[in-house]
């Protein structure tokens, strides 16, 4: 843990803010709108004032064109939150089945997977309507975005998005809320261009995350 948070630091230190980011949104969105699906697995932490110790859990999210996207935890509990431009689903792990919830589907997280499917899709023109973006590069590249509704901000104080320096792939994401408190989801395997088989984006019975990794 030392070692990942020195490490995190002297990057942090060597990050230089690019005075002219168009250019490399430009590269990004170009790099970007060429990918047609991408597997993450990540684990995340939330920090909140009331703890001394971060919340931790882990989990997988599947990005597929045109607008699908799939966010699973899998440890310490199992929860599936699917969503695309039309609806949302949200199921829990009871019993070694899944049982769909009535809708409660966090609305910082769903506005998150919002922003990340348009990042991976290379859709930042739509993003640069609703948010003010920042790039900084170094020994890593981050954009860091700030929502320019004041209501939106209520919530979501900025979403920073941590990538190689080359944009080859997405080292985690931070979202900020306005009180101090933070989630941060970093991500330890990324493929892009998977095929994802039917069934795992499907709102009535999602296809189990075992026969999605044997798949991709």
């Amino acid at each position: 843990l030392l070692l990942t948070c020195a490490t995190v630091a002297a990057a942090e230190e060597t990050l230089q803010p690019v005075a002219d980011p168009g250019p490399v949104l430009q590269d990004l969105q170009k790099k970007m709108s060429s990918l047609t699906s991408v597997y993450l697995e990540f684990d995340q932490e939330r920090t909140l004032k009331l703890f001394t110790e971060p919340l931790k859990c882990e989990g997988v999210m599947l990005i597929d064109r045109p607008d699908q996207i799939r966010w699973e935890t899998t440890a310490p509990y199992q929860s599936i939150l699917l969503g695309n431009h039309k609806s949302v689903a949200q199921f829990e792990g009871t019993d070694g089945a899944w049982k769909k919830l009535k809708l409660g589907f966090p609305q910082m997280l769903k506005r998150v997977m919002e922003q990340m499917t348009m990042m991976h899709q290379g859709k930042l023109d739509a993003l640069t309507r609703d948010f003010t973006i920042s790039v900084a590069t170094g020994r890593v590249a981050v954009v860091t975005m700030v929502p320019r509704d004041e209501s939106v901000r209520g919530m979501l104080a900025s979403l920073e998005i941590w990538m190689q320096p080359d944009f080859s792939a997405t080292r985690e994401v931070v979202m900020n809320e306005p009180g101090g408190d933070r989630t941060r989801i970093i991500f330890r395997r990324e493929k892009r261009d998977v095929k994802i088989p039917p069934g795992a984006f499907d709102q009535t019975k999602p296809l189990d995350m075992a026969a999605i990794k044997a798949a991709v």
